[in-house]
């Protein structure tokens, strides 16, 4: 039993009256779906409470009528006032696992807020839909690409890192910034890199590679043993992306370089017992101030 003010279910239903449900109030927040199909079938984004079938109660239900949306799920709506009310998985084991009830069958002012956004990319310009967190990786990217921000001197996009674990020093620093001329193309590049990707972490002299957008300029840093590991990666997808690039009418600019290190300096690691800034290029594993133990040493790229 509740011990608080807080009811440990939520009571709603459609327009009509006819169709009502009760759901636990412990379901997850508001989740906004902005894909093409609510937007048909909702008027706009569809606001969603996720359930458990089993904890959802519905009286009324012969008034309910369901509709094939899409091949995997399906939704319903009350036959008299039309009023959205539940989209579901058609598979089996998707309508057990659980039931996405419309936040609008119940009181507004419950106490709730947008815990995710779902299909950012789809939803209209028009729309300001609320950052919420934490966000996964794949959704920070695609919201870094949907809304872009920048000022006059700055533009602000994503970047993730790639590591082989490969702690060498880099022999060889490879640059290149590429632009494409449109969203469409630079998705088409954005696939080619996560192929590209794969090959190099193939290769044994490979150390990592640091690639992101901002807008629609993208960039690499990669990081080698020597230049003959990277020519051995770059013979593999990396080709095929490069053959399109000249046969075919393929990104707007690109730019592409490799340097050499005129010094590569010391890594220094703080040690955790006695504070001290320890020189840990070789990789020794106890501090000369107090011998003790060194956290591991990263990478130096």
């Amino acid at each position: 039993m509740s011990t608080d003010s807080t009811p440990e279910m939520l009571d709603g239903g459609c327009h009509c009256g006819r169709v009502k449900v009760t759901i636990p109030a412990r379901s997850a927040g508001v989740v906004v779906c902005h894909c093409a199909d609510c937007q048909k079938l909702h008027g706009n984004s569809f606001a969603l409470f996720a359930a458990a079938p089993t904890d959802v109660r519905w009286t009324g239900e012969e008034h309910v009528v369901w509709y094939a949306s899409s091949p995997a799920n399906e939704r319903s709506f009350c036959g008299h006032c039309g009023s959205r009310l539940a989209k579901r998985p058609t598979d089996a084991a998707g309508q057990a696992a659980r039931i996405l009830v419309s936040a609008g069958l119940f009181d507004p002012a419950l106490p709730r807020t947008v815990v995710k956004n779902l299909w950012l990319e789809q939803k209209p310009a028009w729309v300001e839909a609320a950052r919420t967190a934490p966000l996964t990786p794949e959704a920070f990217v695609a919201l870094a690409l949907a809304e872009p921000i920048g000022t006059e001197t700055a533009q602000y996009g994503y970047a993730l890192r790639a590591a082989s674990g490969n702690k060498k020093p880099p022999g060889v620093i490879a640059l290149t910034w590429i632009a494409a001329s449109d969203p469409a193309e630079r998705e088409r590049i954005r696939a080619h890199s996560r192929q590209n990707v794969q090959d190099f972490q193939a290769e044994p002299g490979f150390i990592s590679i640091i690639t992101g957008f901002t807008g629609l300029r993208g960039f690499t840093v990669t990081a080698w043993e020597d230049e003959a590991s990277m020519r051995r990666a770059l013979s593999g997808h990396h080709a095929v992306a490069m053959a399109e690039l000249f046969g075919e009418r393929f990104v707007a600019s690109v730019w592409t370089s490799v340097w050499t290190p005129t010094r590569v300096n010391r890594l220094w690691v703080r040690c955790t017992a006695c504070g001290a800034l320890e020189d840990a290029s070789d990789d020794h594993r106890a501090c000369n101030c107090c011998e003790a133990p060194l956290p591991e040493r990263p990478e130096f790229w």
